[in-house]
């Protein structure tokens, strides 16, 4: 077995309306295995450092320096395999198999992940995940219902090298997303078209994603979504300024600056 990795995240985030805090605090831990392979092991700690508003300085959870040592009562425990190389039908594939921890009515929710790259076509992906499965849902939350979903890329480098495209297709719900991107020096656009099934009909909801990066290290991006809802943000380093807009409005009390770290141990 490959030597492991450890490394303890988190991020800190301050809030227009006054709230500081840790949201997120996580333990991860990496090894391989099966010649190849890789387990990953995510959880939180029982212990995670938060600024105490009242007395406006950083402190501890619980009520003394002593809980420090719960840091080793890990819960929220979420694991995951992967492999590459792996032949399935003659095919060469990345295999990756996830399970998370338990949340509400969600009871470990798993799902399973197959890539592989297809002559003429392209990469291709087959994901199938349980309702409340997280790790491998591509909308980086809580998959609301069971899904089966079918991704490819669409070869739009043969019309332009600048653009990129992908479209997926869930068998279980009907709905279909179809992304384009477009990079040319400092600036990339997005484009997302959500397709879904609505009764006997469908229906079409789009985002659109524009970032510049040609600021000295500073990232400024917008995001508008068709319904008049949105974003802005700017990045430096860790840190990450966003500001909500809603009915063409910027709402700054919603607004939060964030900061990420990480300690490799």
């Amino acid at each position: 077995m490959d030597k492991a990795s450890l490394r303890l995240s988190g991020r800190v985030a301050a809030h227009g309306n006054g709230r500081i805090g840790n949201e997120k605090f996580t333990l991860t831990a990496s090894t391989g295995f099966a010649n190849g392979g890789t387990v990953t092991l995510r959880a939180t700690p029982g212990f995670s450092p938060k600024y105490d508003e009242n007395e406006k300085k950083l402190n501890f959870q619980g009520d003394a320096i002593s809980n420090v040592g719960d840091i080793g009562k890990l819960s929220e425990i979420d694991v995951q395999f992967s492999k590459s190389g792996v032949e399935l039908a003659g095919q060469a594939c990345d295999v990756t198999v996830a399970r998370d921890h338990a949340e509400g009515d969600n009871a470990a929710p798993s799902g399973v992940r197959i890539k592989s790259n297809v002559d003429k076509v392209g990469d291709v992906t087959i994901t199938a995940i349980q309702a409340g499965h997280k790790t491998l849902n591509d909308e980086d939350a809580r998959a609301e219902k069971n899904a089966i979903r079918i991704a490819a890329d669409i070869p739009l480098s043969d019309v332009n090298a600048d653009l990129t495209g992908s479209v997926d297709y869930d068998l279980v719900s009907k709905n279909a997303n179809v992304r384009i991107g477009y990079h040319k020096d400092d600036i990339t656009v997005k484009l997302r078209t959500l397709i879904k099934e609505d009764g006997d009909k469908r229906t079409a909801a789009s985002t659109i994603n524009l970032d510049y990066s040609g600021l000295e290290g500073i990232g400024v991006g917008v995001e508008v979504k068709d319904d008049k809802t949105g974003h802005l943000q700017i990045t430096k380093d860790d840190f990450k300024l966003k500001v909500p807009i809603e009915e063409n409005k910027v709402k700054t009390n919603d607004a939060s600056i964030t900061y990420n770290w990480a300690i490799d141990m």
